[in-house]
Order: C-alpha cells, then sequence, then structure tokens
C-alpha cells in the first residue's frame, strides 16, 4: 500500500522553489537540442515532455502569472492518464513555451529536469540520476559533467527535504531507481549517478 501525506501547502512550494534556484550549466543548454526540436528546447516542448504540478503549486503560479494552464488531454489514453493524476495531489499543465518562459515562475518539474533522484539498494537517497524516459532526447544525459555542482548540490538538498515529506514521492522514484539499476544491468551500460559536493 502506498504512503500518503498531507498536500503541499503554498509556503512550502515558494520554499522549495527558492532552493531550486541555480542554472544548470554554464551556458544555455538548450543550445544542444534546439536544432533537432524545431529551434524549441525539448524540455520547453509541451508535446514532447508535458509538466506537472503539485495542485498548490499550480494555484500559486496560475493566481501569479499567465504562463500556466491546465492540461487538456484528447486521446483516450491521454485521458486516462489525466483521470490516474486526479486520485493523487498533481495536476498535468501546460506552459506558454520557452518564447513566453518567466523563469521566477517555472515549475519544480521544470526546474529539476532532467534528474531525478537515485535510491540506492539499501533504501537510501544517495545521488541524481537522468530520467529514464528522457535520456536519448536530452543532449545533457551525455554531457553529465556540463552539470554544474552548485546546481547538484542544491537540488540534492531539495530532494532530501521533498522526500522526508512526501513519501509517495520517494516510493516512486524507489521503484523508477530499481527500473534503472534492472535497464543498466541488462545492456551493460553503468548507472550516471550525480553526487553532492559533501561527504
Amino acid at each position: 500500500m502506498r504512503s500518503r501525506s498531507y498536500p503541499l501547502s503554498r509556503e512550502e512550494i515558494s520554499y522549495y522553489h527558492s532552493l531550486l534556484g541555480e542554472e544548470i550549466t554554464d551556458y544555455d543548454c538548450g543550445n544542444l537540442c534546439r536544432p533537432d526540436n524545431g529551434g524549441v528546447s525539448f524540455c520547453c516542448r509541451n508535446d514532447l515532455a508535458l509538466p506537472w504540478l503539485y495542485r498548490s503549486e499550480f494555484s500559486l503560479l496560475f493566481e501569479r502569472s499567465g504562463l500556466w494552464q491546465k492540461w487538456r488531454p484528447r486521446t483516450d489514453s491521454e485521458k486516462a492518464l489525466s483521470r490516474e493524476a486526479q486520485k493523487g495531489d498533481i495536476v498535468f499543465s501546460t506552459c506558454s513555451g520557452e518564447a513566453g518562459c518567466e523563469r521566477v515562475n517555472r515549475s519544480i518539474s521544470c526546474r529539476t529536469f532532467p534528474l531525478e533522484p537515485y535510491i540506492d539498494e539499501r533504501g537510501v537517497f544517495s545521488a541524481l540520476q537522468f530520467m529514464q524516459e528522457f535520456r536519448e532526447h536530452c543532449p545533457l544525459s551525455s554531457r553529465p559533467a556540463d552539470i554544474r555542482q552548485a546546481y547538484i548540490d542544491a537540488h540534492f538538498t531539495f530532494w532530501e527535504k521533498l522526500l522526508l515529506r512526501r513519501p509517495e514521492d520517494f516510493e516512486t522514484y524507489e521503484a523508477s531507481s530499481r527500473r534503472a539499476r534492472r535497464q543498466s544491468k541488462k545492456t551493460g551500460e553503468p548507472l550516471v549517478l550525480l553526487r553532492p559536493g559533501w561527504p
């Protein structure tokens, strides 16, 4: 049975956003993928990487900015995905796109892309890993050395706090970490893990 926690408050969302202000690279990483995506960064195309927001996060950003709108599913599979999301604390959303981006009003899912927590075999959050479903599309997946240590450190602090607050999210990333290990064992490719700069 999955663990459940109380929904995040707006105050918590604002605090988490404050932890996620570091730039991921020393250059505009969108330049790596724009040529192959119609001049738009892969992560900024709603049709390729659909953002999700916590409900209180969507409410906060929707009132503060015109950047975000609720996603409108069209196909049966999209509608099923939307119904499943409604059972939890997330809202699939669309934004105005890269040209209209307001960086201060980016969501947690935007700020953390393309990394997520890695939960090791001991059940310990010990590193960040690239999101498996986007590894083939995000060029940074093959350039981990370009990711700033300050970004890794700040995001590690964020995830430590969020995963303690939301055990259901911990379980989600624990499962994705198991899948990543299985895939690594199957292909022989080592996992790329980004660790904080402290012991």
